[in-house]
């Protein structure tokens, strides 16, 4: 209690001091510049690593006038994602081999230990020196000084043993304040670092499930592991330390305390004892309830994103508020539980606020009883080390406690999503010379390659001829979804694809054709046989999709911007009339899921996006069948035959007028390849293939006319999208203009708003706090608020009056 006010100036009044001194220095406006300046941690000294006066720059710009995106620093080179989710990939993918050697379950927690554990024990070790011996040690020496000023006869005391003891004092302190800020901030970016490289983990993961694994989690799931799951290392990285560290902190406490008061100090200690498994309890307690609420909070997520997905059916048919209540009910049992989670967490600040001053009271006056003499210097000792020893055993230990059972917890969901089933991985083969070998790359470096690919690769290294006269290769290929299913979705696929080759794949619906995609991707199960790629691939869905943002982050994806490649992509994918019907043009952003756009243009895009990045292989899943005719024969022929002819490109469709120009025909039916050949010799071949064709051709005019007449499949009028039918209109409704305009700069205006900061934050506070409760409810929590810190205030001044009774 009496320490806390004298360590409070100390700890801060280095730090105001070097950053007043840095904000003596000139800062520049902001400017147009884009690029964010560097981070001055990097450089820093370790002065101003201690006093953090390398901020001193940012808070004095922030004084003068509102932050930027463009005024934060660059982020530092080891919290960078990239590297920690590499390390933490490579170590898991050893633990997981490990564990399966010893044959027991692969734990997260021994590879987060392999990878932060050095640094994080060692921190551990200098938080123990720093608790138990400066820390204990200051409550001693101002006990020491206050028996000197205190004694009758100063004149006989010992000055030199008080200069000591002061000396001792103001070192402590110092170190201390130093070493515990300090620990705590690399305890913080360890824990930074692991939340970090876990969700790097986690994001990796995602992208490699199975059909079968994405069947048994949820989206929702994914975004609870990353949001709040993840987020438990930031609290149990600074408490776990003290689930050593507090016990060995009350064995030396006790020590000194019997030195003090003797057998009294007894009594006092055993509340501690009595206490930490009422804790526990509520620890173990707490972790029951995170877990009902985590389940709850991922069934909550789950109902939205299908009441997202399926908005337009629920305002065509006004289900509203059915469907609210359905939401609002399981709202209502996750914050029933939450309400639990929040008692049980009153109750240990309960002990918190009152357990060491009913300890210091039972002591004194159990001392006192015995025939002892209460001095000035007994009470400050007893008071300070009581108040460390809660702060050490209730505050942090206590709180450990609660918090490694909801840690524990949430790593052992990110353990079963990380074990969940993944496809399988891509052998990615890469061109060299003949005097270089031949180097193998996987795409999905969380898996192992299996013994057949393996096989296939080392093949094509002791066959550098073959393997170069060749981008894909599919050997007797055998692959179904789930090994439930009794019929394969592929049987006996042999397909050998030279570069630059375009072949044709057709064949009824559900002959196949789509899942020999998914089999080359790995997204299909492979049961028996090798696939073997040789380079990059890039693939266009058969159901465009597109995502919330511009239509050139939509086709750009993450990749790079190349001006000229964007315009020969836009105009290939006949993008640019419809660019020039937006008043934003390629910067136009697109809604939802894309619902601002009719059918053909999100295929478009679609293809546009697989088309821009630069690949080897693309694979193109029936592009041309949500486009009209006219619309077709362009992509067909400025995109596929011509943009792409020097690539490979595999391409499903159902337009047979185009089948005599590509290199090669795959005939597909029920899983199996009937034939492959040129046009030519298929039409030559004893083989009824006219038939088929003349039959395929009736059936996707009927359907490519069927589509044209259908543009409002998003409720967009036909009149917005000239381009849908080839017509040469160039007269975009004016409503759509306006809608668009609008919704720009709404975005822009909502923008500028969270930049400028320009809003009322006296209101925003005001609404806040009124969204706690109703008023009567915030007057009678802040009423007892204000009763709880009298009764611990004037608990220290009862005893402040108590010891000045006594002794006169």
């Amino acid at each position: 209690m009496y320490s806390k006010t004298i360590k409070e100036p100390t700890q801060f009044v280095f730090t105001y001091i070097f950053i007043f001194i840095y904000y003596s220095r000139d800062i520049p406006k902001a400017d147009s510049k884009v690029e964010r300046p560097s981070n001055p941690r990097c450089n820093a000294n370790i002065l101003e690593i201690i006093t953090y006066s390398w901020m001193s720059n940012l808070l004095k710009i922030g004084r003068r006038r509102d932050l930027n995106e463009i005024d934060l620093y660059t982020t530092l080179d080891d919290h960078t994602s990239s590297p920690l989710g590499d390390k933490l990939e490579k170590i898991w993918r050893s633990e997981l081999a490990n564990a399966c050697l010893v044959n027991r379950k692969p734990a997260l927690w021994r590879a987060l230990i392999r990878m932060f554990g050095t640094k994080f024990m060692f921190l551990g070790f200098v938080i123990c020196i720093n608790e138990i011996i400066f820390t204990i040690s200051q409550p001693i020496l101002i006990g020491e000084l206050l028996e000197y000023f205190n004694s009758d006869n100063t004149e006989n005391s010992d000055i030199r043993h008080a200069y000591i003891c002061a000396s001792g004092l103001v070192i402590s302190l110092l170190i201390t304040t130093v070493v515990r800020y300090l620990t705590q901030q690399d305890l913080m970016d360890e824990a930074l670092k692991a939340r970090v490289a876990s969700s790097s983990l986690i994001y990796k993961k995602a992208l490699y499930l199975s059909n079968k694994a994405l069947g048994k989690t949820t989206v929702g799931q994914m975004i609870t592991l990353i949001s709040n799951d993840v987020n438990q290392f930031d609290v149990i990285y600074h408490k776990l330390h003290f689930l050593w560290i507090g016990p060995l902190q009350t064995i030396v406490a006790t020590y000194l305390l019997w030195q003090e008061i003797g057998v009294s100090s007894l009594i006092g200690i055993a509340f501690f004892f009595v206490f930490i498994p009422l804790q526990g309890l509520m620890g173990k307690k707490m972790s029951e309830i995170h877990l009902k609420i985590v389940k709850m909070t991922d069934e909550r997520i789950r109902l939205m994103n299908e009441i997202i997905l399926g908005i337009q059916v629920i305002k065509m048919y006004t289900w509203e508020k059915p469907f609210s209540k359905l939401i609002e009910y399981v709202r209502k049992l996750e914050v029933e539980q939450i309400k639990g989670s929040t008692f049980l967490g009153f109750i240990s600040i309960s002990f918190k606020v009152f357990q060491t001053r009913f300890q210091l009271f039972v002591s004194i006056v159990l001392y006192i009883l015995l025939g002892n003499r209460l001095s000035v210097h007994k009470v400050y000792v007893l008071t300070s080390i009581y108040t460390i020893l809660h702060m050490g055993m209730v505050v942090l230990f206590s709180v450990g406690l609660l918090k490694i059972g909801e840690c524990i917890v949430s790593i052992k969901r990110i353990e079963n999503f990380l074990l969940l089933e993944e496809k399988d991985q891509i052998p990615v083969l890469k061109r060299c010379s003949k005097s270089n070998t031949v180097e193998d790359n996987y795409v999905n470096k969380l898996l192992i390659a299996d013994d057949n690919i393996t096989k296939t690769c080392k093949d094509f290294k002791n066959n550098s001829e073959f393997y170069d006269n060749y981008s894909l290769v599919l050997m007797n290929v055998i692959a179904k979804w789930t090994n439930d299913h009794k019929n394969n979705t592929l049987e006996k696929i042999n397909l050998t694809v030279r570069p630059g080759q375009l072949f044709a794949i057709i064949g009824t619906v559900g002959a196949g054709k789509s899942s020999l995609l998914q089999a080359i991707l790995r997204e299909l199960p492979i049961s028996e046989g090798r696939i073997s790629v040789h380079g990059v691939i890039s693939y266009a869905s058969q159901e465009p999709w597109v995502f919330s943002g511009t239509i050139q982050q939509n086709i750009l994806f993450g990749s790079p911007m190349d001006e000229e490649r964007f315009k020969e992509v836009i105009d290939v994918c006949a993008l640019k009339n419809d660019l020039e019907h937006f008043p934003l043009g390629h910067e136009t952003v697109v809604g939802e899921r894309g619902i601002t756009l009719s059918g053909g243009q999100k295929a478009r895009i679609n293809l546009a996006r697989a088309v821009y990045k630069k690949a080897d292989i693309y694979l193109l899943d029936d592009p041309l069948s949500a486009v009209d005719v006219r619309v077709g024969k362009h992509l067909f022929e400025k995109c596929i035959l011509d943009y792409l002819k020097l690539n490979t490109c595999i391409l499903i469709t159902h337009q047979v007028q185009h089948l005599s120009e590509v290199d090669q025909i795959v005939l597909m039916d029920n899983g199996n390849i009937v034939t492959v050949g040129s046009y030519q010799d298929l039409k030559a071949s004893s083989f009824d293939f006219t038939k088929l064709l003349e039959s395929s051709e009736g059936t996707n005019i009927e359907n490519e006319f069927e589509n044209s007449n259908n543009i409002k499949n998003v409720g967009v009028d036909s009149n917005l999208v000239s381009t849908m039918h080839g017509s040469n209109n160039n007269v975009t409704s004016s409503k759509y203009k306006n809608q668009i305009s609008d919704n720009h700069t709404s975005k822009l205006n909502d923008k500028s708003l969270l930049q400028s900061n320009k809003y009322n934050c006296k209101n925003a506070f005001i609404k806040y706090i009124m969204a706690s409760g109703n008023t009567l409810r915030i007057l009678f929590c802040l009423f007892m608020c204000i009763c709880t810190q009298v009764l611990t205030t004037g608990g220290d001044l009862w005893l402040s009056f108590w010891y000045y009774l006594y002794k006169y």
